[in-house]
């Protein structure tokens, strides 16, 4: 699980439709404290549309978690929800340092638990700072061994 703030700025893009652009970070936890994703460093730039009528929305989220070390893991994530939550696929697509060559997937569930709205003057946007918990129920990963 992950603990996560965000912040972004979203735009309207037809009568009931809504564009937003953010990124959002945490601290990736490991329920038993174990293995080379435990305590990384969470950061996803992500776009959201949402649709105001139907309060539903999808999302893509490109996601990097960071070891103590600098080193990296690149992963990706789509997901459908409504103005609560997200949820769908996160694939792990490579990394860097011993964490080059790994591969994995499972699914990821993004809650949002508060968020606060400033709407910018003077222009039909509004930015958005939110807080909530990103919950992968199982993930697996595999990392191949380095000569």
């Amino acid at each position: 699980m992950a603990p996560w703030e965000g912040e972004g700025f979203a735009f309207p893009i037809g009568d009931d439709r809504v564009y937003m652009v953010a990124v959002y970070s945490g601290i990736m936890f490991v329920e038993d404290a174990q293995g080379a994703l435990h305590a990384g460093s969470l950061v996803c730039p992500a776009t959201v549309e949402a649709d105001l009528k139907t309060q539903t929305k999808s999302g893509k989220d490109h996601c990097i978690i960071s070891n103590a070390e600098g080193e990296r893991v690149y992963a990706e994530f789509t997901c459908t929800g409504d103005f609560e939550g997200c949820q769908g696929p996160f694939t792990i697509t490579g990394g860097t340092g011993k964490f080059a060559g790994i591969t994995g997937e499972g699914e990821m569930i993004s809650k949002i638990q508060a968020r606060q709205l400033v709407v910018v003057d003077g222009f039909e946007s509004a930015r958005q700072h939110g807080e909530g918990v990103a919950i992968w129920p199982r993930i697996t990963y595999s990392i191949p061994e380095m000569p």
